[in-house]
């Protein structure tokens, strides 16, 4: 009987901790579940300007369905409402971990300008980066010369941009 008294106290004790641990973490999650949609609108925006120059603004978002990787796309003008070309946001992750960037394609041209990372989780984050995002950005690597020390997250990231460089021709015609 008094083995029983100590499991029912232990149970009690462990049960209202952990419904303590769980209402602590949903207040915080209601704390800053807006902070955190803002700083990646933040993030999106600052891509936007990286992409198009500081003068561009989104003049049209919209969601996109039925893609593997590219969700949504922003109309992007500059301030005297000159159409600039369109950016694409695009999620995707392998087993190295998640991606999330924007790709921006030229008005002009219908070609791919360069690219913006908003989230890099990859485990060779740093790699990639530096052997293939920034050359790429750069003019000094192409799209599909994705070995770099980080090859998995550069295939991730060349299928990113070439889907949403089909979806881009969609939206030309």
């Amino acid at each position: 009987m008094a083995n029983t008294k100590k499991y029912i106290l232990t149970g009690v004790i462990l049960g209202s901790i952990a419904t303590v641990a769980a209402g602590l973490i949903a207040v915080t999650n209601l704390v800053t579940e807006k902070k955190i949609i803002e700083n990646e609108q933040n993030k999106i925006n600052a891509g936007i300007k990286d992409i198009f120059g500081e003068n561009s603004l989104v003049k049209e978002e919209k969601d996109l369905d039925n893609n593997k990787y590219t969700v949504h796309y922003y109309e992007v003008n500059n301030s005297s409402d000159d159409f600039l070309g369109y950016a694409f946001k695009c999620e995707g992750s392998n087993m190295y971990g998640k991606i999330s960037l924007i790709a921006g394609f030229d008005a002009t041209s219908h070609n791919f300008m360069s690219l913006y990372l908003v989230k890099n989780e990859q485990t060779y984050a740093s790699t990639l980066v530096e052997n293939y995002i920034t050359p790429l950005n750069a003019n000094d690597r192409k799209l599909d010369e994705v070995n770099c020390g980080a090859t998995y997250g550069a295939k991730l990231v060349r299928d990113m941009v070439n889907e949403a460089s089909l979806v881009a021709n969609g939206l030309w015609k």
